[in-house]
């Protein structure tokens, strides 16, 4: 059986030229990713570098074996990267065999194999939601392309030109939503002053800048967030303190 990991983000007709991808996911234990083309310096995103040498073609589709697995580069290692035509975006989008990726799981992640063959020994038992509480509590965090992707020496890579992005990066809106005069991307109440290069998105109630620029600002009913442009992959730091002193807004 073929199975796909496909993720929001893709559109236009070229999206689906990617299900032909199967056709290299079928013989052996080989395991496909779709890489995006890269299109400008992104630091939010992790990368694919592939071997040119090796492509081959199945339905007018170029097929790359994968090199390495790299992660979120900074701004002058993804301007090289883009500039060497070497890497792909990292979509996190998947082809394989379902025997082939349980073995890959078997051999890099064990402890994730063993849980997942005691649950499928339960299914039928009527015990099942608390064999996958207890199983699922116990294991790492850990996703798939480290723990297997990275490690795996049967990868192969589909490059993707479909007009991907990322719908859990903020900095996607920009390319997505009609920017204003001043290039801010606004939803929502706001009266913008001297305020540049911004996304500003809230409800009903009034949010009003002046002189501001690269500046991320989200308002919902119960939190407010604001940041830099180019700290907003840090986010993930605020959840940290959200975790240790203000439980009730998770």
């Amino acid at each position: 059986m073929i199975t796909g990991v496909i993720m929001a983000g893709g559109k236009g007709e070229r999206f689906w030229n990617i299900k032909d991808s199967d056709k290299k996911a079928k013989p052996g234990d080989n395991l496909v990713t779709i890489g995006i083309k890269s299109t400008h310096p992104e630091t939010g995103y992790g990368y694919i570098k592939f071997r040119k040498m090796t492509k081959e073609i199945i339905n007018g589709n170029p097929v790359h074996k994968v090199e390495k697995f790299v992660e979120k580069p900074g701004y002058e290692v993804a301007v090289r990267y883009v500039e060497s035509g070497d890497y792909l975006w990292n979509s996190g989008m998947f082809i394989w065999k379902t025997s082939s990726v349980l073995r890959a799981i078997e051999k890099h992640m064990s402890e994730l194999h063993k849980a997942l063959e005691n649950i499928r020994e339960n299914l039928d038992s009527g015990d099942i939601e608390r064999v996958l509480y207890e199983e699922y509590s116990k294991l790492e965090s850990m996703s798939i392309d480290y723990g297997v992707m990275e490690k795996a020496k049967n990868v192969y890579v589909v490059p993707g030109d479909f007009g991907w992005d990322d719908v859990g990066s903020w900095t996607s809106i920009e390319r997505l939503y009609e920017k204003d005069e001043n290039g801010n991307v606004i939803r929502g109440n706001v009266i913008a002053v001297d305020t540049k290069k911004c996304i500003i998105t809230g409800g009903e109630k009034l949010i009003a800048t002046l002189g501001i620029g690269d500046v991320i600002i989200v308002d919902t009913d119960d939190a407010l967030l604001i940041c830099s442009k180019d700290k907003v992959q840090n986010v993930k730091e605020i959840l940290k303190e959200l975790k240790e002193k203000k439980s009730e807004y998770l």
